[in-house]
């Protein structure tokens, strides 16, 4: 018959003892190392140490709103502007609203990237939700 299919016959799968196996080690702390620390508190630091590594992004939003507004990004603002963010990582901070003398900054502090920017001019009447920490420079 030409229009048979031939299927093998498939035992169980044999069951192994995992519990006597040593942990693969990945090069990094161990999971439980790395639960202990966050319930301990010492994972908010590490946390924020991995979140200040990088330059400071700019979302398209944020690039169109520098452009569109001429809002003024000069180097010491951007240091002032890096500064901040890494201070509000070290608190803990998610997303966080910068104030400057000439715009405010809306950056999501874990991903390092500023997510908006509003011109001094435009600042009234505005509110700022969804965040969790104002830092002024």
């Amino acid at each position: 018959m030409a229009n048979e299919l031939f299927i093998p016959k498939v035992g169980p799968v044999p069951q192994r003892d995992i519990s006597s196996r040593a942990p693969a080690d990945k090069g990094g702390p161990g999971f439980d190392r790395l639960l202990r620390d966050t319930l301990s508190g010492g994972g908010v630091e590490a946390g924020a140490a991995q979140a200040s590594s990088g330059p400071l992004k700019f979302s398209a939003h944020a690039m169109s709103r520098i452009k569109d507004r001429s809002i003024s990004m000069g180097g010491d603002l951007m240091a002032r502007l890096e500064k901040a963010v890494d201070t509000a990582a070290q608190k803990g901070a998610k997303e966080s609203l910068i104030l400057s003398e000439d715009a405010a900054f809306i950056v999501s502090v874990k991903n390092k990237t500023v997510i908006t920017v509003v011109d001094r001019n435009s600042m009234n009447g505005n509110v700022f939700t969804n965040i969790d920490s104002t830092v002024v420079i």
